[in-house]
């Protein structure tokens, strides 16, 4: 919205300003005046869906208007993000960004419907999640080293599941693939719940997926893991090796989440969002439900934030191109 021009005495001015009141609302002055939409690419009770419902009832808390979770999934993310990048830049809608919208999606389309560096502008850094590998607990070969082994000599023969393979565990397990020489098969599904119940059932040997889709059907017994894409070891898996501790240390893998707006939002309604959002970041409550789904909250100054989102869209290319996916 372009913001106009004019002339007039102060008493020409006074009489205007309710006709112009909404042009200061568009600045961000106000904002937020009413319902906010947070434009989620995930399904409902995904461990992401489950991050920006935490935030969105903080934000509503703070700032005194509903924040409103408008799932869209699909499409490794880019229905969410094109829906936002053309979505009017005035702070109402808001996507949860991520490793799909930013750094996969322009790798994985010939012709993406949006530009993640152009029509995005980032607000806020809100952390991080690992992946966890699982497999049947009567699976003979369920640890790093051996799977490996066992790939490398019956090349094909293991399947995994996983939700798509245009996502962070998939490709992370392609990049495992590349690191190690395993020849392992992809049985993609439509979520992870899909594929964890195949994987109990003992129709499938393993599977990937973000930590919290599988800590429940971990918590009893029915997967045991095998490794996790962190860092360090998860707190909550920490009797749990990470594929770093087994000597794979390019495998630290994370599907990170941010805030992010369209370009050209008023600053001093992303300041605002900035603002809530690391405050919520902070209240013990929010922290402790995150962590006990495995996502490590944290904050990141923008700049950096930038950078690494470049980083991870170089980084993915290469892994993609390498696998000839498209």
């Amino acid at each position: 919205m372009k913001r106009r021009s004019f002339t007039s005495s102060f008493g020409a001015a006074l009489l205007a300003a309710p006709a112009f009141a909404p042009r200061a609302f568009a600045q961000g002055e106000d904002w937020p005046t009413h319902t906010v939409r947070i434009v989620c690419p995930f399904t409902p009770g995904g461990s992401q869906d489950n991050i920006a419902r935490r935030l969105s009832a903080k934000l509503g808390e703070y700032l005194g208007q509903s924040f409103v979770i408008d799932n869209r999934t699909g499409a490794s993310g880019s229905i969410a993000a094109d829906n936002v990048a053309k979505a009017a830049p005035d702070g109402y809608s808001v996507l949860l960004g991520n490793i799909g919208s930013h750094a996969l999606v322009p790798h994985l389309y010939a012709k993406p419907t949006y530009n993640a560096f152009t029509d995005f502008e980032t607000v806020v850094w809100i952390g991080t999640q690992p992946n966890l590998l699982c497999c049947h607990p009567g699976f003979a070969h369920d640890t790093v080293p051996k799977l490996v082994a066992a790939a490398k000599a019956e090349p094909g023969k293991y399947q995994y599941g996983g939700s798509g393979i245009g996502t962070s565990p998939t490709l992370a397990m392609e990049l495992f693939k590349q690191k190690t020489g395993a020849d392992l098969t992809l049985v993609s599904y439509r979520g992870a719940s899909a594929s964890m119940a195949d994987v109990v059932a003992g129709h499938l040997p393993l599977c990937v997926a973000n930590i919290d889709s599988l800590m429940g059907q971990v918590s009893a017994g029915k997967l045991k893991p095998v490794a996790s894409t962190g860092a360090q070891r998860s707190p909550v898996t920490p009797d749990t090796p990470t594929f770093a501790e087994a000597g794979y240390p390019d495998l630290v893998v994370t599907s990170w989440s941010l805030w992010a707006v369209p370009s050209g939002t008023p600053a001093k309604a992303k300041q605002k969002l900035k603002d809530a959002t690391e405050r919520a970041l902070k209240e013990p409550d929010v922290i402790e439900s995150m962590r006990q789904g495995g996502f490590e909250p944290g904050t990141m100054p923008l700049a950096d934030v930038d950078a690494f989102i470049k980083a991870e869209y170089k980084r993915w290319g290469e892994v993609i191109r390498a696998a000839g996916i498209q």
